[in-house]
């Protein structure tokens, strides 16, 4: 649900830009949820395959020609009040000067923009999450595959191109526009039929991202929690149809509201990434893996699942039984273990930093009286 408050956001102020800032920005985001309403309306994935395959060309569509436009203009400054990366870590090197309006230079760091405060690294650590997050949705498209053996090829394929593509297009645009680098990259190239060309093609791109994010979720809320709690009907019923029907607009309007009521779209990822992003990614995975072999060790002879009664033999519980699983398997078992549990807790750790600097970032951008909820200032119009 965040991901797809997070591209209403990207797209309202995609459309607020190419309309120079003349359509409300509210009204923005709104436009894109209504159309949210059809496009969620999509129950499987399989229509989703072309549609997808073209997002990711369409993508680097984008990257290619803002690229261009990077290495050959200026930096879109008006845009660098919120979101950029001098707005987090020091907002003095976006500031002009008060007597010529001039901006200050392109400038580049080797280490920590500001030494005292972690507050910004962090706030950048959050984004790489939200770049390569989300581990745990693989098993969802790994589900709806004919051949699932295939999903392990294009999973490791993916995530190469990823790698390769985000590093490059990263340094290319740190490179060219420094602190100026704008987190939503393509709206801070500054000529204005370039920027346009390429809101246009990541709206489209983005419109079916949300697609099938809203797709995804909103399986995993109605067969975990609808069917397991409240015995709704299957999807492929037509009582399941109608219940989809409904769900996708409250869904969406849930995202909208979201989308509306926090206009930093750098605040909300960084939000999104430390709540929700480390703990699916790196934190539950681990808890996952290491509670398995604790149940698994502790077993004792005897124990187990009785067909005949439907209950569940043990021996004993507590803590004896998880210490006697912890370090009852193989010397192999018990490193396993052990990197689990400390993956976990750096894991954990790692999100309690994350947290912490999102919600101070959120408490500084709120600070500036024209950044507010449901209101018609677009976020790129605040200089």
């Amino acid at each position: 649900m965040f991901s797809v408050g997070l591209i209403i956001i990207s797209n309202g102020q995609a459309l607020s830009q190419v309309s120079k800032f003349r359509l409300c920005y509210a009204v923005c985001c709104l436009l894109w949820a209504l159309l949210g309403f059809v496009v969620g309306q999509i129950r499987t994935l399989r229509r989703y395959g072309w549609l997808a395959n073209m997002a990711v060309w369409l993508n680097l569509l984008v990257m290619f020609i803002s690229m261009g436009a990077f290495a050959h203009s200026p930096p879109n400054y008006s845009i660098a009040v919120l979101g950029s990366a001098g707005s987090v870590v020091d907002p003095t090197t976006i500031t002009p000067d008060p007597n010529t309006g001039v901006y200050p230079p392109v400038i580049h760091y080797n280490g920590l923009p500001n030494p005292n405060s972690l507050v910004g690294s962090i706030n950048g650590l959050m984004q790489a999450v939200y770049a390569y997050g989300g581990a745990q949705l693989f098993v969802e498209f790994m589900a709806e595959m004919r051949r699932p053996r295939d999903f392990l090829k294009a999973m490791w394929f993916a995530q190469f191109l990823i790698w390769a593509v985000y590093l490059s297009y990263g340094c290319f645009l740190y490179y060219f526009q420094g602190q100026y680098s704008y987190q939503i990259s393509y709206q801070g190239v500054s000529s204005y039929g370039l920027q346009t060309l390429c809101n246009m093609i990541a709206v489209f791109s983005a419109i079916i991202a949300a697609g099938l994010y809203g797709n995804i979720g909103i399986k995993v809320l109605y067969n975990n929690i609808f069917i397991d709690f409240f015995k709704f009907p299957e999807l492929n019923t037509h009582s399941g149809k109608v219940i989809w029907a409904i769900t996708v607009p409250i869904y969406w309007t849930i995202a909208f509201v979201i989308a509306a009521a926090i206009p930093d779209f750098f605040g909300l990822v960084s939000v999104m990434a430390a709540f929700t992003l480390v703990q699916f990614t790196y934190s539950f995975p681990p808890l996952l893996a290491l509670g398995y072999c604790i149940k698994r060790a502790a077993m004792q002879d005897g124990e187990g699942f009785d067909p005949a009664t439907g209950h569940v033999v043990r021996h004993d519980s507590g803590i004896k039984r998880w210490i006697r699983g912890f370090f009852g398997g193989p010397t192999k078992d018990i490193l396993f273990n052990i990197w689990n549990l400390v993956y976990m807790l750096g894991a954990f750790t790692t999100a309690g930093f994350g947290a912490y600097a999102a919600i101070q970032g959120m408490i500084d951008v709120f600070e500036n009286p024209q950044v507010n909820a449901f209101v018609c200032k677009s976020p790129l119009n605040l200089s």
